[in-house]
């Protein structure tokens, strides 16, 4: 009797757990890309320049998005546990395959480096992936997973869009984006 609170309670946990998947996999609810942040629209500003920010290779090396400094840049940040990234993991490998040559993809993993190695081996991902060891996510705009980042190749921040991208969705912002590129 004194428990009587706990299934109620981990109903309600379930069923937000559910909603919230939902929502995610759905793009954040809202496909018309409106839950996107343009930093040029914003009123945030960043301390540092964005080709000095670090990250983590899976192979234990530091290294910087200056390495990827004269190209447009999309930054994808995912998580083995986000399915929604894993959703659209194969659409990230599939326009680093078809467009690769016009910008450069680069995957942060927000977990540990084992998780990160196993997801990136069972999709197949051949781009270059890293571990988000020091919150670019946040600093970069994100606000929920997945979270994919648009640098220009002067190393502006173009967009941060919080929400699953597709395909057709990756070309036609790669198009937007990057047109003068």
């Amino acid at each position: 009797m004194a428990n009587q609170w706990r299934r109620p309670l981990i109903g309600a946990l379930a069923i937000y757990l559910v909603a919230a998947s939902v929502f995610l996999l759905t793009g954040g609810g809202n496909s018309q890309g409106q839950n996107q942040i343009r930093a040029k629209d914003t009123e945030q500003q960043f301390d540092q320049d964005l080709y000095s920010l670090e990250f983590t290779t899976l192979n234990g090396e530091k290294t910087s998005f200056a390495d990827y400094a004269g190209a447009p840049l999309i930054v994808n940040f995912f998580a083995s546990w986000c399915a929604p990234c894993v959703k659209e993991m194969p659409d990230f490998q599939r326009l680093h395959e078809r467009h690769g040559e016009r910008f450069q993809i680069i995957g942060l993993a927000v977990e540990g480096e084992r998780p990160a190695r196993r997801l990136v081996e069972s999709t197949g991902v051949t781009y270059p992936v890293g571990l988000d060891d020091s919150d670019l996510l946040v600093e970069l705009g994100g606000v929920a997973m997945p979270t994919t980042v648009f640098i220009s190749k002067q190393g502006e921040l173009l967009e941060s869009h919080s929400g699953v991208l597709n395909y057709s969705n990756l070309i036609s912002r790669t198009e937007k984006l990057f047109s003068d590129e």
